[in-house]
């Protein structure tokens, strides 16, 4: 679908009476050689750069009347080759200097030099074949004609040809062809594949003429099959895959194909009126089949490319005097035309003719340029695929350039023909009507025009040589615009969505024409020139220009939109285009394509390709050919030339919006299931509004499956914020509105519809989408929906138990019947269902042999789960004498339903007995308190009270309740109660209400006072004694107790000071390494795995920072889970441990961290300590406890700081290593990650007189 159109054409005459005898290029400094000269001089070389200005000239040494074999600039080497026929080969370099470097005595009757500038190939004038090196040595050397085919099959000596095995590439002998084309020139032509592996010489023997193919070393490789009068002409595709040859037959002229190993692969046949085919010659690319030939207009070039195995004709390029045509080798749509006075440099680019206009009239249609054929097709009511058209339209020559107009509808076009002056104009209805002829305008004779465009219908702006120029239809006049020639102006187009026709020049400025002819104005200018450009209206921005280069680049006025894209179409609301990538991206045509503001730049990550609305794979090298101006197909033609229709989600979307504002309810539903949209975009696009027209949406839609498939897919989400945010400037404040969650928007939409529903004419009719709507809120009102079913007749409540039964589960609509306490809707639920009859024929029948209706619906209520419901019933069933006490007890234990059967039996004589049994569940959870209280309610159970207050450590309440008149506890019992009370206090570190409780209900006061030496209470302990004129107890308990804390405690403070200097020291060490250095240092060790690779690929789970790995190939599932939880756990500890492990520090951390706060803890029993050892005598142990806790504190204090503020790692969740944030000057970080702990006070603990 794509045409080629001339974007720079640029004629260089040579100088008065000189002729180019050949020409070559210099792809990297665009620089052209040209050989030229008269009949009578000697032969130059002429160098022109690249703006085509004479730089250099070179004589040669030979005379201009000499022919030439053939020209080549060696890349590397900065020089140009020329080789002349009869033998000379001379060289000239960069400065000009001229070396002959040898002569072949045979003479050259031809050569080519190999892709790759390694090999030359010869072809002497005795017919034998050269192959020489890059420095002109001799690689090998054959008899052109001789030699047989390396894949050629060998004879076994016995039986006949047609009877043996011919190979893989079998062919028939090549026939001997009777005749010559009387068009052959007799010349050798020489021509190589594209990887420099092969290549193809094309010569006459035996009076017809033959093609051989030869690998790069010189060997045969296969033999052309014989076609009939096959011409000299020959060029291999570069790709490989075909070589080109011309063959004349009887009545037509045909460009024939062979494959590699000879044999013939199609033809394509040129138009009638070729004469004599001078050259063929392919791109670099292998795109454009380039023919020199000569028509009864003169010799011309027309190029030629193929799709869908159709072989167009795209353009016929016209110069006086047409030689050869001259690819460049780098830029694949850039072709030097040799002629003989000159050469005329053209620039190509391959583009879709398509209308733009954004009207709803618009046919969306295409041209595509066939040599004088024109085939139209208009996809917005036919898609018709190519090579094929709904309208074929016949020019009288060829056309050069199509151009759809600006104006109305944008149906008409205008094709400019290759004489480069005369325009002819089609007008078109909307629809599949045939386009009608309806002018011809010729432009003056020196325009030579190569673009075009029709900006209104009675003026036409073309772009040629003269600059740009505007041609009053009408009047038939015609001015160039002012200022224009010099402008360098490469694009001319109509740009329909802003009213205006863009002329873009090399340099990236993009101009506006001024239809009066006066100087065109800036519009933009982008970063790089642009192949094709279109504007659109962005609000206050104005026009903006989007441009795309030859280079894939996509422009939005300055900004780049994407480095890779391969196709683009722009809409008056949204701009398309297509990636390298094989991605289909979507834009909103607003500010945002140059502010960037809720869209991303550059290309993306496109493995996210198809999860959003603006993004959508596409096949590989498919490329846009036109988006509907206003509806929601794009065309894409693929890389083999079919045409694909897709309706893009963005495109879609935007479809369903305006209908949703229109309030067309029903088209936006049609189309949202049509193209698999989620339907809560009918209400998330718009809620308030959409809630106001309820009533509307449901006449709109009117079938009931229809709005039943809108109820049934609603969820409690918005999906204008989840999953459709849109694109361009909303897109960000969709994003920011919120997460998403819209809690309870199904129910209420349910809610809704409902009441609108029935009260229509037709509710009956609607009555499924009533029970969808029942059935979607949430959670699901089944048993409403039931009902509604129960309130219906026979024949209705089958059809719509059916439809209830399809829209849920029928196992919940059956327990649904059941717990509205109805067998018989239960039992038709049942036979509908896929369940056994033998199933719940004998529970239903159970369930009507019970007598008590309450005990009926008990039963029901607990196969349902419902065990309030049920406590209810059952309550009323003991009521009624229809069930027993301890079944309703077992019944409220097993469900744990006490509070509410408290409740229930409120004033009734067994409800004491409730309160034991609620005492005892909460005594087996182990809630004394609550148990206690619950025992206490019943007044009925005091010994099981006090024993729960007992066990909850509540001993004072405990013995006050047993000591109490009419609890029935005596006094031994009482004090066996007290010691029970107190060894559990002890048993809890309780020790001071141990002691009291001993003290208090018993006379075991040497107990007493050794629970308080045990809690470390010395002035408790020694206050007791005396009180109870225990005065002994001091010097057999106290004392020995203080003692003894005095030993441990200096034990204690030795120990930690040791402890808290060994590792502070360590930490010392280790701060002292860099982070880098531990890192490379700690090994990689995992016991599980007993050989580990050397690839990186593996080191996801094996490096430097992980702590272990599980081997999972021997356990699975939880036990899976659980043994390697354990290990790493194990893992770790090793790890924190272990010295010179990158863990160490946060060990060492972690550790000095508990021993500070030892130390604070110590602080109040160390001072305790020391008024109890003064007060008997021992102050020389105070003084020297306190001294030696003092030093530990003060160690504590003078590093505390550092071990805390610069800490530099942590390990974290599953071993791995965390690097604290910001890290100065010498590797440490300001930032604590451990917490730091609280430190000791200096002195507050301290008893000054103690000196």
């Amino acid at each position: 679908m794509r045409n080629l159109s001339v974007l720079e054409e640029t004629a260089v005459a040579l100088p008065e009476g000189v002729r180019v005898l050949d020409l070559c290029v210099d792809a990297v400094e665009s620089r052209t050689f040209v050989v030229a000269g008269d009949s009578t001089a000697t032969a130059q070389l002429l160098t022109y750069d690249r703006a085509y200005l004479l730089t250099s000239t070179a004589v040669l040494p030979f005379a201009a009347s000499e022919r030439i074999a053939g020209m080549h600039f060696l890349m590397e080497r900065e020089q140009v080759v020329v080789a002349l026929e009869s033998g000379d080969i001379c060289t000239i370099d960069s400065s000009g200097a001229v070396d002959t470097v040898g002569t072949v005595d045979a003479r050259i009757a031809a050569w080519r030099w190999s892709p790759d500038d390694e090999v030359l190939v010869l072809v002497t004038g005795e017919d034998r074949l050269l192959l020489m090196t890059a420095d002109f040595d001799v690689l090998g050397e054959s008899p052109l004609a001789a030699g047989q085919r390396e894949d050629a099959p060998v004879s076994v000596g016995w039986g006949a040809r047609e009877t043996q095995y011919q190979g893989r590439d079998a062919q028939p002998e090549p026939e001997s062809v009777s005749r010559l084309s009387g068009d052959d020139d007799m010349r050798v032509r020489v021509s190589w594949r594209g990887d420099a592996q092969f290549f193809a010489v094309s010569f006459v023997r035996q009076g017809a003429r033959a093609l051989r193919v030869f690998a790069r070393d010189g060997r045969v490789h296969s033999e052309g099959e014989g076609a009939e009068t096959l011409e000299h002409t020959l060029a291999w595709k570069p790709s490989g895959r075909l070589i080109a040859a011309t063959a004349r037959r009887a009545h037509r002229h045909e460009v024939v194909f062979f494959e590699r190993n000879g044999l013939r692969h199609g033809e394509f046949a040129l138009r009638a009126g070729t004469g004599r085919v001078r050259e063929l010659s392919w791109n670099a690319e292998s795109s454009v089949l380039a023919v020199v030939a000569e028509t009864r207009d003169g010799a011309c070039v027309q190029l030629w490319a193929d799709k869908n195995y159709h072989w167009y004709l795209k353009q016929e390029l016209r110069a006086r005097d047409v030689v050869r045509a001259v690819w460049d080798p780098e830029e694949s749509l850039r072709l030097t035309v040799v002629c003989a006075r000159g050469f005329v440099r053209v620039q190509l680019h391959s583009a879709a003719a398509v209308a733009h206009a954004a009207s709803l009239e618009s046919n969306a249609a295409a041209c595509v340029v066939d040599g004088a054929r024109v085939l139209y097709t208009p996809f917005a009511h036919a898609n018709v695929p190519p090579p094929m058209a709904l309208h074929t339209l016949d020019a009288p020559m060829s056309v050069r350039h199509v151009a759809f107009a600006a104006f109305g509808a944008g149906n008409g076009f205008a094709l400019l023909l290759a004489d480069q002056r005369t325009v002819v104009l089609y007008e078109c209805d909307a629809g599949k009507a045939r386009p009608r002829e309806l002018r011809y305008v010729e432009l003056p004779a020196d325009a030579r025009a190569r673009q075009v465009a029709w900006a209104e219908r009675d003026v036409l702006v073309s772009l040629g040589a003269g600059g740009v120029s505007v041609t009053d239809v009408a009047a038939g006049s015609t001015r160039v615009c002012a200022g224009s020639a010099g402008m360098g102006l490469a694009v001319l187009a109509a740009a329909p969505l802003v009213g205006q026709v863009l002329a873009a020049g090399a340099g990236g400025r993009v101009y506006s024409v001024a239809l009066d002819a006066s100087e065109p104005w800036a519009l933009a200018q982008l970063p790089a020139p642009c192949a094709e450009v279109d504007a659109v209206a962005c609000g206050a921005l104005g026009a903006v220009v989007v441009g795309r280069t030859a280079r894939n680049q996509l422009y939005a006025n300055s900004r780049l939109l994407s480095a890779a894209c391969s196709s683009f179409f722009l809409r008056r609301d949204m701009l398309l285009f297509t990636t390298t990538t094989h991605c289909l991206r979507v834009a909103a045509a607003d500010a945002s394509l140059v502010t960037g503001a809720g869209a991303a730049d550059g290309d993306g990550d496109e493995a996210a390709a198809g999860q959003g609305e603006a993004r959508r794979r596409i096949e590989r090298g498919a490329a846009i050919v036109l988006a509907a101006p206003a509806g929601d197909a794009v065309v894409f033609q693929m890389p083999r030339g079919n045409l694909e229709t897709v309706r893009p989600r963005a495109l879609v979307l935007a479809a369903v919006r305006r209908m949703l504002d229109a309030r067309e309810y029903r088209r936006a539903l049609a189309a949202c299931r049509a193209n698999r949209i989620d339907m809560n975009v009918l209400y998330d696009h718009a809620p308030a509004a959409f809630m106001a027209d309820v009533d509307a949406f449901v006449a709109q839609v009117r079938e009931c499956d229809l709005l039943n498939l809108f109820v049934s897919g609603l969820r409690d989400e918005d999906v204008t914020r989840t999953m459709y945010p849109g694109i361009g400037a909303d897109r960000g404040a969709r994003a920011a509105a919120g997460s998403g969650d819209s809690a309870g928007k199904t129910t209420a939409v349910c809610r809704a519809l409902r009441p609108v529903l029935q009260a229509r004419a037709d509710a009956a009719r609607l009555l499924p989408t009533v029970l969808t709507t029942l059935v979607c809120e949430r959670p699901p009102a089944i048993d409403e929906a039931l009902g509604v079913i129960a309130a219906l007749g026979a024949d209705e409540r089958d059809a719509a138990l059916t439809h209830l039964l399809f829209l849920t589960d029928v196992g919940t609509v059956y327990d649904a019947a059941l717990g509205r306490y109805d067998l018989a809707l239960a039992l038709r639920v049942a036979e509908r269902s896929q369940r056994d009859p033998r199933e719940y024929l004998p529970e239903l029948r159970a369930l009507r042999a019970l007598e008590s209706e309450e005990l009926r619906r008990f039963t029901i209520d607990a196969q349902l789960r419902r065990p309030a419901r049920a406590l209810g019933h059952l309550c009323a069933a003991y009521a009624e004498g229809a069930c027993a006490w301890d079944a309703l007890v077992a019944y409220v234990d097993e469900h744990a339903l006490h509070r509410e059967c408290l409740a229930l039996l409120a004033g009734h004589a067994r409800a004491p007995d409730m309160h034991v049994a609620y005492g005892d569940a909460l005594a087996r959870d182990k809630q004394w308190a609550q148990a206690a209280a619950a025992y206490m309610l019943s007044q009925r159970a005091h010994a099981q009270a006090v024993d729960a207050l007992v066990a909850g450590r509540q001993w004072q309440l405990a013995l006050a309740l047993a000591a109490a008149p009419g609890s029935g506890f005596g006094a031994q019992r009482v004090h066996d109660l007290a010691l029970r009370a107190s060894a559990l206090l002890s048993d809890h570190h309780m020790f001071a209400d141990a002691a009291r409780c001993l003290l208090e209900h018993t006379d075991a006061t040497e107990d007493a006072v050794a629970l308080l030496v045990r809690g470390a209470l010395w002035a408790e302990a020694v206050r007791c004694s005396f009180q109870r004129g225990r005065a002994d107890l001091v010097e057999t308990t106290v004392l020995p107790g203080i003692d003894a804390a005095g030993a441990a405690t200096g034990e204690d403070i030795a120990e930690i000071r040791a402890a808290f200097a060994a590792k502070v020291q360590r930490l010392r060490e280790v701060r002292a390494t860099p982070l880098a250095l531990m890192a490379e240092l700690q090994p990689v060790r995992d016991d599980s795995v007993d050989v580990m690779s050397d690839t990186a690929s593996m080191a996801s789970q094996f490096s430097t920072f992980t702590a272990t790995v599980t081997d999972a190939s021997r356990v699975t599932g939880s036990t899976a889970r659980r043994i390697s939880k354990t290990k790493r756990k194990a893992e770790r500890r090793r790890l924190r441990g272990k010295k010179g492990s990158v863990f160490e520090e946060s060990h060492l951390v972690d550790s000095l961290a508990k021993l500070v706060d030892r130390v604070r803890v110590l602080q109040p029993a160390v001072r305790e300590l020391n008024l109890a050892l003064i007060q008997f005598a021992r102050a020389h142990v105070a003084r020297r406890l306190q001294r030696a806790f003092a030093e530990l504190v003060a160690a504590v204090l003078a590093d505390g700081d550092w071990v805390f503020d610069q800490q530099r790692i942590l390990v974290g969740e599953g071993g791995q290593l965390d690097l604290v944030g910001e890290v100065n000057a010498d590797g440490m970080s300001a930032l604590p990650r451990l917490p730091k702990p609280a430190f000791p006070s200096a002195d507050s603990w301290m008893i000054s007189a103690l000196i």
